[in-house]
């Protein structure tokens, strides 16, 4: 149940545009949440955020010392500074914005029952909030891919996963899962994220009362190296799912399948060799990093 004694870990992740992170600063304080520590972890390649002079806040910045990927730029922010006085953690990518009480809400129906794990809120689009770009989301086990689901309704309900873009989770069960798997470079992590908490008994649940705005456009981009990336995270995923060996080649399949399909990229002979070498680097075992991602964008260019 709701403990008003104990606090919320609030972890955004900077990357990019100083500008949205201090608007998404912004709209946290204006919640007027009082139990929160609020870090930014600065996952930019430049290292150089800082707060504004006129944006008063006590906040923590902590280096993740370059773009590590969304999976462990969280990491780093919540495991420095999870404490025991922390009941919950709130995760915000820093192109989102909290409508009013939004913050209230999603805590409200975190701790209403002790099923439940984590809960997000409903995710219009910034520039059109009539749209919805995620309210949970949807995974599909046979094709190995993720998507934000536009289900829209009154009260909470249950989803597959929730996107990593904004949710509040159980700090505890935080501690039991370990954070997000740092093997995923950018999406996915949330999706097996949820999928731990599942694993536990516990209920991954939206809250479509709570409204999140997000600005798609800074996290849409498709180019070579989000391709690699995608192929890469659904072999991941696969093996999470389906275990090493049999994860292993049934991605294989499927992401050949995918590759002479998908909706971006225009060659059809870019894709599949984009193919080869992200099944090429799961062999070798080559980490997915940003220097890895540029290599690709040079090297695969559209």
């Amino acid at each position: 149940m709701l403990n008003n004694n104990l606090r919320t870990l609030c972890v955004i992740l900077h990357y990019g545009s100083e500008n949205l992170t201090n608007e998404c600063i912004k709209s946290l304080i204006n919640n007027k949440f009082t139990n929160i520590d609020v870090v930014v972890s600065d996952n930019d390649p430049s290292q150089s955020y800082k707060l504004p002079d006129n944006l008063v806040a006590n906040i923590d910045i902590i280096k993740t010392g370059g773009n590590v990927g969304f999976a462990k730029g969280n990491n780093i922010g919540v495991n420095n500074f999870l404490r025991d006085v922390h009941d919950s953690i709130l995760i915000l990518s820093n192109d989102t914005i909290l409508t009013k009480n939004s913050l209230n809400l999603l805590k409200k129906t975190l701790f209403s029952k002790n099923n439940i794990g984590v809960v997000g809120p409903c995710i219009p689009y910034y520039d059109n909030p009539d749209k919805i770009w995620s309210c949970g989301g949807k995974i599909n086990f046979l094709k190995l891919n993720i998507n934000g689901s536009d289900k829209t309704d009154d009260l909470p309900y249950e989803t597959d996963y929730l996107p990593g873009a904004a949710f509040l989770c159980r700090s505890d069960i935080w501690r039991k899962i370990g954070g997000f798997n740092e093997d995923y470079f950018l999406a996915y992590e949330e999706a097996e994220f949820s999928l731990e908490i599942k694993k536990r008994g516990l209920k991954v649940i939206v809250d479509p009362r709570c409204i999140v705005l997000h600005h798609v456009g800074m996290s849409k981009v498709r180019s070579s190296k989000y391709f690699y990336n995608e192929i890469r995270n659904r072999i991941t995923f696969s093996k999470y799912i389906y275990g090493t060996k049999i994860g292993l080649t049934y991605s294989i399949i499927i992401t050949l399948l995918y590759s002479l399909k998908a909706p971006y990229l225009k060659s059809i002979k870019q894709r599949f060799l984009l193919w080869i070498k992200a099944i090429h680097d799961e062999l070798k075992r080559t980490k997915v990093t940003s220097k890895v991602l540029n290599l690709i964008e040079d090297e695969f260019k559209d």
